[in-house]
């Protein structure tokens, strides 16, 4: 690439007010459902040099946000030349890229004052990271806030273990399809919030008003069960009540692309995602999986390759069990796993032409409630920092076991139309406690919370 295209994509270098007629600031500003991660833009110092690297699925938004970030530095007073984005979508090497970012740092950067360097879709470019060691050494990332944004969580997690000492107050982040409770926010409406904890606490009587006072909230759950947690998604679903067969067949691409582009075939990506709809939510062994995967992928090992890839990528979440007596994972033990999105699991639904039950989307919405950012900021969606899973020799299961503060919480999600004390007894039993979450039925028996899982969803803090 030629640092002339630089002047392309950086075009506030020309004139500063360029920045307002970028696509992606003119797409997010004419759109229905503008959501902006604050909590993300507040884990970045703009004011203090680092390296931060930015991860998530692909058109979850990413770009969106750096272009966010420079019109408000931009707006702020910086002055355009000391702020520099480009694409790595045709770097053609490591080479090439240390070469633009030292043009840049020579002829343009401020000497005294902080730069700020976006590079999007670094992950492109093979060995990227001993570019940036490389300029890290030379000094010329000393004055700088660096952001570098990926698709594969895999790539970057090998990377930025190759920058001891180099990062300053740089981070890891990752940015994930919103949760349900991140939607009802960026439509402006503010629930009280409770942790885990907190719902434990509640009363029958409790619960049955909370139902009563936010019963409104019911209709936009189903809602986000349709869209799903892709900004864009919800965008077109806010404007058209659905989203068009182009914004689908976007995502699809992204999701057999990258997962073609570790297989190496796409027949053996074909074979992975038309088995997934039988074991979503499901317990499994990879040695079992290899079973029925068979002739097409043989070994168990590269069955799990595969699949830790498909995670690492954000595709896929793997959901592993945890021992309750030592609150550590087994990996030797059965797993789950769960598409991370309703958008990713109708198209894993269109391509293997089975239905995924509403069950089992109800978990994953769940599921991807309860991540946390510490929980896949360095395993994305290979969840070894949980959330986990229980299950006992009997048969009793549990969907979900979350770790708060040393406290194990289990959770159940039972959306059916009647709940039976049997659907909770090994929770009680074993937990002494937990939340179930229901399709509708309100209830409190002993230390067991029965709730609506829109409720729920709506009130987790």
């Amino acid at each position: 690439m030629n640092f002339d295209e630089i002047y392309i994509m950086s075009p506030w270098w020309r004139d500063k007010v360029a920045v307002y007629t970028d696509r992606n600031i003119l797409q997010y500003q004419k759109s229905k459902f503008k959501y902006e991660p604050k909590a993300l833009s507040l884990q970045i110092n703009l004011s203090v040099p680092g390296i931060y690297t930015l991860r998530g699925p692909r058109q979850v938004g990413k770009t969106t946000f750096v272009k966010l970030l420079i019109l408000r530095l931009i707006e702020s007073g910086v002055e355009p030349s000391r702020v520099l984005f480009f694409t790595c979508d045709m770097v053609r090497d490591n080479m090439e890229l240390v070469d633009l970012v030292k043009l840049y740092s020579q002829a343009f950067a401020s000497r005294e004052k902080i730069n700020y360097i976006f590079i999007d879709e670094i992950t492109q470019v093979s060995n990227w990271q001993t570019a940036v060691k490389y300029l890290a050494d030379l000094g010329l990332l000393d004055n700088a806030v660096v952001l570098l944004t990926g698709s594969s969580a895999y790539d970057l997690k090998i990377s930025t273990e190759r920058l001891p000492g180099r990062k300053g107050a740089g981070k890891d982040l990752v940015f994930l399809p919103i949760t349900f409770s991140e939607y009802l926010e960026t439509l402006g409406i503010h629930l009280e919030k409770l942790d885990l904890t907190s719902i434990l606490t509640l009363s029958e009587d409790e619960l049955k008003i909370a139902a009563l006072k936010y019963s409104f909230v019911e209709s936009y759950f189903y809602k986000y069960a349709r869209s799903g947690g892709f900004p864009k998604v919800i965008d077109e679903f806010e404007s058209e009540g659905k989203y068009s067969d182009m914004t689908k067949a976007i995502y699809r691409d992204f999701v057999l692309g990258d997962a073609e582009k570790y297989a190496k075939s796409r027949e053996r990506v074909i074979e992975i995602f038309e088995k997934l709809p039988d074991i979503v939510g499901q317990r499994f062994s990879w040695q079992s999986l290899s079973n029925d995967l068979g002739p097409i992928i043989r070994s168990v090992n590269t069955i799990v390759e595969y699949f830790e890839f498909l995670a690492y990528s954000f595709i896929v979440s793997i959901v592993y069990f945890i021992d309750p007596s030592t609150k550590e994972i087994k990996r030797n033990k059965q797993k789950k796993v769960y598409p991370l999105d309703p958008m990713i699991c109708s198209i894993i639904s269109d391509m293997s032409r089975k239905e995924i039950a509403m069950p089992q989307v109800m978990e994953l919405i769940m599921l991807r409630q309860l991540m946390v950012p510490q929980d896949v900021e360095q395993t994305a969606l290979n969840l070894v920092s949980g959330p986990y899973f229980w299950y006992s020799e009997k048969g009793n299961e549990i969907d979900f076991v979350v770790n708060k503060d040393g406290v194990l919480i289990p959770i159940e999600v039972k959306y059916q139309n009647k709940i039976n004390k049997s659907d909770y007894t090994g929770m009680k039993r074993v937990f002494g406690k937990g939340i179930v979450a229901t399709k509708d039925t309100i209830g409190k028996d002993d230390n067991i919370i029965l709730m609506p899982i829109w409720l729920l969803l709506a009130l987790i803090k």
